[in-house]
C-alpha cells in the first residue's frame, strides 16, 4: 500500500520535473521520499498506539461487568474485540467462557473447539470444553474429553472432579464413586468425602424410593414436580361413569420428600374430595418407608380418614446373596362412615438386570378375609423413562378406594403405564387399567398425567 503522502509527492514531481530540475534550491528527490515515509511510519505508530489504550480499556471494562455478574454486557464488548481480532484466541476463550455460563452452550462447545484446533495440546481448553459438553448433556463427549486430558495429566484435579460429576449426572454411579475416590485421595477434600458418603448411600438406596440426592439431574423417581392429571373409568351393571382429577406437588428436603395431592373423585354418582400427604424418609441402611395420611371433605365412598406406613429394607445386609432382594412390610388404617378397615401390606421385590424389577405384594384384609396376590414388572431404561405392567388376582381390589374395594369377591385386574420425558422439565405419564370385580362390576379405563419438574 502506497502513503497517500508519498503519493501526493510523486505525482507533484513528476508533473513538474522540468522545473524540479531548474530549481537548485528544493531538496534532492530521495531526502523528499525519505521524509514522506519516515511521516507515514509515525502516523501509523501513532494510529496504533491510540488502538491499544482503547482495546485495553475495553477489556478492563469486560473484567468488570464480569465480575459485576454483567454477563451480558460483558458478552458484547467481548463480541466487538472479537470482530475486531478474529484470531485472538484468549478473547475467544472469555467469550466461550461468559457464553457458557449463559446457557448458550453450543456456541461455547464451537468456540473452544475453534481454539483446539490452533492449540491441540492445550488441556485447559480440552478440559473447559468437556465441562460445556457435559452442561449440555453430552455426556459420552465429555466423558471421552475428560479421559482424553487425564490421559496426559492424571493428578488434574479439575478435570477429575469434572469426569466424577459427569458420571454421576449420566447414571454412572459405581465409576463416578471410583473417580470420587481417586479425587479424595489427592485432595484430602472433606466435601469429597461428604459427596462419596452421599453416593454411596444413594446407591445403597432401593430405586423405588424417591430419596437420596438432589442434583441439576432430573431422575425418576421425581422429587421436585408439579402433577396434574385426569382419569376416566367406565363401569359395568349401568354404574356412572367415574371422573377423577389429580393436583400433586413433591418437594426435596435434604435427603427425604414430602408429596402433598388434592384428588376431586366423581364415582357411583357421588362426588369426594380427598386430601392426602406422604413423607419419604432414609432409615437405616439399606432401608427406607414412609408415613402417610388422608382425608376426604365430606366423604361419600372414600374413608373419612386414613393413616398408612411402610417400612422396606434391603436385604443384603444378611447376605451377599440376598443383595438383589427386598422386602417391605405395610400397614394401612381406614375410617368409612360405617366400617373401619385394616390393611396388611406385605411384599417383595427382585431386582433383575437392564434395570429390571418384579415386585410382589400381598393385600390382606383381616376382617373380611379379603386377599389378593399383585405382580408388577417395572423397567427403567434411561433416567426419565420407565415402563410398567402388573396383574392381580384375588378376592379384593389393588386400589383401595372406596369401600366396595375391600368387599370379599373375585377378582382380577390388569394394569399397564410409561413414564416419559416430553422436554427437559416436563414429563407425561399414562396409564391403563382393566378390572373385574366379579359380581360387582368391571372397570375399565386410563389417564394420563403432565408433570412439571423444578
Amino acid at each position: 500500500m502506497i502513503c497517500p503522502a508519498i503519493w501526493r509527492s510523486h505525482s507533484k514531481m513528476t508533473t513538474h520535473q522540468a522545473s524540479a530540475r531548474s530549481t537548485m534550491s528544493r531538496p534532492p528527490l530521495p531526502i523528499i521520499w525519505s521524509l514522506a515515509w519516515m511521516l507515514c511510519l509515525l502516523g501509523s505508530q501513532s494510529i496504533h498506539a491510540a488502538d491499544e489504550p482503547s482495546t485495553r480499556s475495553l477489556l478492563e471494562q469486560a473484567t468488570q461487568f464480569e465480575q459485576a455478574q454483567r454477563y451480558g454486557d460483558a458478552i458484547a464488548i467481548y463480541r466487538t474485540l472479537f470482530e475486531q481480532d478474529p484470531e485472538n484466541d484468549e478473547i475467544r476463550a472469555a467469550l466461550a467462557k461468559l457464553l457458557s455460563w449463559q446457557g448458550a452452550h453450543t456456541e461455547a462447545i464451537s468456540l473452544y473447539r475453534e481454539i483446539l484446533q490452533r492449540h491441540p495440546a492445550d488441556l485447559d481448553v480440552h478440559t473447559a470444553l468437556a465441562r460445556v459438553l457435559s452442561w449440555h448433556k453430552q455426556y459420552d463427549a465429555a466423558i471421552r474429553q475428560y479421559q482424553d486430558v487425564l490421559l496426559q495429566d492424571g493428578t488434574n484435579r479439575e478435570a477429575l472432579r469434572g469426569l466424577a460429576d459427569t458420571l454421576f449426572w449420566s447414571g454412572a454411579h459405581r465409576e463416578a464413586v471410583t473417580q470420587y475416590t481417586r479425587l479424595y485421595q489427592l485432595t484430602g477434600d472433606e466435601t469429597i468425602a461428604i459427596r462419596l458418603r452421599e453416593i454411596t448411600a444413594l446407591l445403597d438406596a432401593s430405586p423405588q424410593a424417591p430419596l437420596g440426592l438432589r442434583d441439576t439431574t432430573i431422575r425418576l423417581p421425581f422429587r421436585d414436580y408439579l402433577k396434574v392429571g385426569y382419569g376416566q373409568f367406565a363401569y359395568s351393571r349401568g354404574i356412572q361413569d367415574e371422573r377423577d382429577l389429580l393436583f400433586e406437588v413433591a418437594k426435596s428436603i435434604g435427603a427425604q420428600t414430602v408429596i402433598a395431592r388434592v384428588e376431586p373423585i366423581n364415582r357411583f354418582g357421588f362426588h369426594d374430595t380427598v386430601l392426602s400427604a406422604e413423607g419419604y424418609s432414609p432409615l437405616w441402611r439399606k432401608a427406607w418407608g414412609y408415613l402417610a395420611a388422608q382425608g376426604t371433605v365430606n366423604p361419600d365412598f372414600s374413608p373419612q380418614y386414613s393413616f398408612a406406613g411402610e417400612v422396606s429394607q434391603g436385604l443384603g445386609l444378611m447376605h451377599p446373596l440376598l443383595t438383589r432382594l427386598e422386602a417391605s412390610v405395610g400397614y394401612r388404617y381406614l375410617s368409612y362412615k360405617t366400617d373401619d378397615i385394616h390393611l396388611l401390606s406385605p411384599g417383595l421385590t427382585i431386582f433383575l438386570p437392564f434395570n429390571l424389577w418384579l415386585t410382589e405384594k400381598l393385600y390382606y384384609v383381616p376382617v373380611t378375609g379379603a386377599i389378593t396376590l399383585s405382580s408388577r414388572l417395572t423397567w427403567r431404561p434411561t433416567n426419565r423413562l420407565q415402563i410398567f405392567v402388573s396383574g392381580s388376582f384375588g378376592t379384593s381390589g389393588e386400589r383401595i378406594v372406596a369401600a366396595q374395594d375391600v368387599t370379599r369377591v373375585g377378582s382380577r385386574t390388569i394394569q399397564g403405564g410409561i413414564i416419559l420425558p416430553v422436554t427437559d422439565r416436563v414429563s407425561l405419564e399414562v396409564t391403563g387399567y382393566d378390572e373385574d370385580r366379579g359380581a360387582l362390576y368391571t372397570r375399565r379405563g386410563g389417564g394420563f398425567s403432565i408433570l412439571y419438574h423444578w
